[in-house]
């Protein structure tokens, strides 16, 4: 799986070094222009979690959708049936499966957020020599849902304003969002696991389920304190990891479920 995912992400151009990021522009405006913010964290126990709000000149083109036939497409869909503890359960029940598209500033928080996690870990954790070489990279799931893509829909290209959708609005605030501020990041080495709790979760008609395919700085991973990250079993299919800093994880890949 491990050999997949690598020769997919040197032929997607998903994040292997700055040249290979599909760009968004990351525009700085001025503090004197007196413009919202495009999105907004909401208080308290609101499930919603994000308030949404879009300037006309923001680029909401975040997603590349891959047909069916596309040997990308084939090689996601491997990994994410392999990474299930039940393969079976979710044999031929892709919808859809989606390209990331990261803008160059995302990455470079990613990129410095690994060098920071290789310092300490040369510093301080010895014991974990693949932290020294690579931050401790992996590949992990983010359970959850997306509002926007029913079969009723042709493409997906764009993030949505729909405030349910919880694909569209992890991508936007780079999973930066309430209910993980609170609990964390939990990102799973099986597939097939939701990340997010019931009060989270929105159903509907038009409601997927959506498995989010991330690269992931693990660093020093410990199920008793507080390194990088925190785990259990991580190295299993069946463990799991906690991260409180969004710039660890790198969204790759979306699989929309029917």
């Amino acid at each position: 799986m491990q050999g997949m995912w690598i020769a997919l992400t040197q032929n997607m151009n998903c994040g292997n070094k700055v040249t290979d990021v599909a760009c968004l522009p990351a525009k700085r405006k001025s503090s004197r222009s007196g413009r919202k913010p495009e999105c907004e964290l909401t208080d308290g126990t609101e499930n919603l979690v994000i308030r949404p709000r879009f300037r006309q000149d923001h680029l909401r083109k975040r997603f590349y959708e891959l047909e069916i036939g596309d040997p990308s497409r084939n090689i996601i869909q491997t990994i994410f049936q392999t990474s299930a503890t039940n393969p079976k359960k979710y044999a031929g029940k892709t919808e859809r499966v989606l390209k990331v598209i990261n803008s160059l500033d995302i990455y470079q928080k990613f990129e410095k957020y690994r060098e920071a996690v290789k310092k300490k870990s040369f510093e301080q954790y010895k014991g974990h020599p693949r932290t020294i070489v690579d931050g401790n990279e992996l590949l992990l799931f983010y359970g959850t849902t997306m509002s926007c893509s029913g079969s009723n829909r042709k493409q997906v290209s764009e993030l949505c304003k729909d405030p349910t959708c919880r694909v569209c609005r992890l991508i936007q605030s780079s999973f930066n969002t309430s209910y993980n501020k609170k609990n964390g990041i939990q990102l799973n080495m099986d597939s097939g696991e939701l990340s997010e709790n019931k009060t989270v979760i929105t159903k509907g008609k038009n409601v997927r389920r959506a498995i989010i395919v991330c690269r992931t700085i693990a660093g020093g991973v410990t199920e008793h304190e507080v390194y990088d990250s925190v785990g259990t079993r991580p190295y299993s299919k069946s463990g799991y990891l906690i991260l409180q800093n969004p710039n660890a994880v790198l969204p790759c890949f979306i699989v929309v479920l029917s």
